[in-house]
């Protein structure tokens, strides 16, 4: 009985342990007066973060997981960080309004025979490509984030991405009609 008793403690002690463990690495990494530079310590990830604070894939490569499998401390870490990121500089949030509403202004609707079209060159026809993946993903309720956010140094190969975007719009499109009832 004592043996079942101490393997409960030191379960329990674990566990208390293991719940406030991340409270006390957010706190020791963030101070709300104060901005502090990277607090999970991930330079290349955090430059990037901000650069473009609104960026959920980079967020989620920042946390090391799904944002959806974020624990609620690391959640309420993230808010604070984004808000912070977001807030330091106003001039950024107005570029980002303005490039939103230039894109809207840019965007026509191109019909499925256009991209295929622009996909027999690539190379040449990345721009269309990029607004009718801006277009689609917008229109599945998700966000296409562009090559050259990613990959500034166009160290990344066109087809591949155009290939890899493709794919992630069926499965959107696949979850639409599934969420809508017509599967």
């Amino acid at each position: 009985m004592n043996l079942i008793q101490n393997i409960f403690a030191s379960f329990l002690m674990l566990s208390i342990i293991w719940m406030v463990s991340p409270t006390m690495s957010y706190a020791q990494y963030y101070d709300d007066s104060e901005m502090l530079e990277d607090p999970l310590v991930k330079p290349q990830i955090w430059k990037l973060l901000k650069e473009r604070p609104q960026d959920e894939y980079l967020w989620a490569r920042y946390f090391g997981k799904d944002l959806f499998d974020i624990t609620p401390e690391e959640y309420q870490m993230y808010e604070v960080l984004k808000s912070d990121l977001m807030n330091t500089d106003k001039s950024y949030q107005e570029e980002i309004e303005k490039a939103k509403m230039e894109r809207q202004m840019a965007q026509q609707t191109f019909s499925q025979s256009d991209y295929d079209q622009w996909t027999k060159n690539i190379s040449v026809n990345f721009g269309q490509i990029e607004v009718y993946f801006t277009e689609r993903f917008s229109a599945m309720g998700s966000e296409y984030v562009s090559y050259y956010e990613l990959y500034p140094n166009e160290d990344y190969n066109l087809t591949k991405w155009v290939d890899e975007h493709e794919a992630r719009l069926k499965e959107l499109e696949e979850l639409k009609a599934i969420n809508e009832g017509n599967y």
